[in-house]
């Protein structure tokens, strides 16, 4: 079995003080999963062409794992099309679509791989998640559901679906999506040709940098199509320092607070999940928002 453990990170050609979240990353996976791997996992660092071979000598100095890096600003190119919502830069709507549909061709060798952003730090995990995995024929692990969040993408994604493909958009948009920044997954299940050809029509269309449709509804869509749904790690814990964030996984938070019935939504406290339940049921303006799921 052919395993990596992958991520698209930033380059910082003038600090490299700013690659300490990635160091720590680095670090836990080795102390946390490799160490302890017969055969451990290739570590594999995707950047835009802005790691120099100083910078990636740097980083691999810094790691006990063997770090190979590979350059994909191929996918990264400019183009004058008229951005909604100016949150968001070109470059990030570029990564949701690597994340979505281009890395599946970048890892195609592997049968499994493990994607921990360069943000998170893991503190327990089982090393051996694949080969359970593959016993259990298991096609997708995640640590949390997720609804999405971006009004945009809620109001132009579903749209685009119903016109241009033939799922059942009502059943399967529903806000019950992987936490992508770690899962664990089978490649040969992306690289299937029929679930090729949608996620094609969706990450290639200009609408997807425009509208800035994130990997999290897309990826969600066809497991929520094609392998009913996806199940949740039954042992992980990490941080996700970003977002200030701490996911655990065990048998008894996998069914009340990591279950589909309360899925990762807003920085939001219980009053505020209340306040958006009951928003949603007045204000149905959007059956696919996600307030109103």
């Amino acid at each position: 079995m052919k395993t990596a453990i992958v991520a698209l990170t930033r380059g910082y050609p003038n600090d490299r003080s700013l690659y300490s979240d990635l160091i720590k990353r680095n670090d836990s996976i080795f102390s946390k999963i490799n160490k302890y791997r017969r055969t451990p996992s290739d570590i594999i660092l995707f950047h835009e062409g802005n790691i120099s071979v100083d910078d990636q000598e740097y980083i691999n100095s810094q790691s006990k794992n063997l770090i190979k890096f590979i350059d994909v600003s191929k996918y990264f190119k400019k183009n004058e099309l008229n951005l909604k919502d100016r949150q968001f830069n070109l470059g990030y709507r570029q990564m949701c679509r690597f994340n979505m549909y281009y890395i599946w061709n970048e890892v195609a060798e592997y049968d499994y791989i493990l994607r921990i952003d360069e943000d998170i730090e893991i503190i327990n995990i089982d090393p051996n998640v694949f080969e359970y995995m593959d016993s259990k024929k298991i096609k997708f692990l995640t640590g949390r559901f997720s609804k999405e969040i971006h009004k945009i993408t809620n109001q132009t994604l579903p749209d685009f679906l119903i016109k241009n493909t033939n799922l059942n958009v009502k059943k399967i948009y529903n806000h019950r999506f992987p936490y992508t920044n770690l899962y664990a997954t089978s490649v040969s299940f992306w690289n299937k040709k029929n679930i090729q050809k949608i996620i094609k029509t969706i990450a290639l269309n200009d609408k997807q940098i425009i509208n800035r449709w994130g990997d999290i509804p897309v990826l969600g869509i066809i497991l929520n199509n094609f392998n009913g749904g996806f199940k949740l790690f039954t042992r992980l814990e990490y941080r996700h320092i970003s977002h200030g964030l701490t996911i655990k996984n065990n048998k008894i938070r996998n069914i009340t607070v990591n279950s589909k019935f309360n899925p990762i939504s807003v920085d939001e406290n219980i009053l505020m999940k209340l306040k958006i339940r009951i928003r949603g049921k007045f204000k149905r303006n959007n059956k696919f928002g996600y307030d109103n799921n």
